[in-house]
């Protein structure tokens, strides 16, 4: 239990959950695009549901690698890149079959990417904090 709560005291923890909730709910709830009258969701489209679990997959693991800081910055980075491969996957969808994107699901992934860069930001600020500290012994 006490894992649990000092993971869960950090900021950072809470925005990548955050991300996890928005990135399984497009995954797996929120209609992605419609085309012709048919909405499609994440799961229709391969690639994009590969994506996008795999981005909740890193968010997830980032959230219990609380010790390791340099390891989760790392895992935000790449969810972040995955972030922008799926909205270019949304744009080239778009273009190529004049689909109509589902507003909440440009929501939840706008959401998605801001709370990544705010966790990214919350642990560079402790990685920073504890290189001052070290410095000063």
């Amino acid at each position: 239990m006490k894992i649990f709560t000092s993971m869960i005291q950090r900021i950072q923890s809470m925005y990548l959950l955050v991300a996890v909730i928005a990135m399984t709910l497009i995954s797996f709830k929120v209609p992605v695009y419609t085309l012709n009258e048919r909405v499609f969701l994440a799961q229709d489209d391969t690639k994009m549901f590969v994506l996008a679990l795999a981005e909740a997959l890193f968010a997830f693991v980032c959230l219990f690698m609380f010790k390791k800081r340099k390891f989760q910055m790392k895992l935000i980075r790449l969810a972040i890149l995955i972030e922008m491969v799926v909205g270019v996957r949304l744009f080239m969808v778009f273009k190529e079959f004049e689909v109509s994107l589902n507003l909440n699901c440009i929501i939840l992934l706008v959401f998605t990417l801001v709370a990544l860069i705010l966790a990214y930001r919350g642990i560079k600020k402790d990685e920073d904090l504890v290189r001052s500290v070290d410095r000063i012994r």
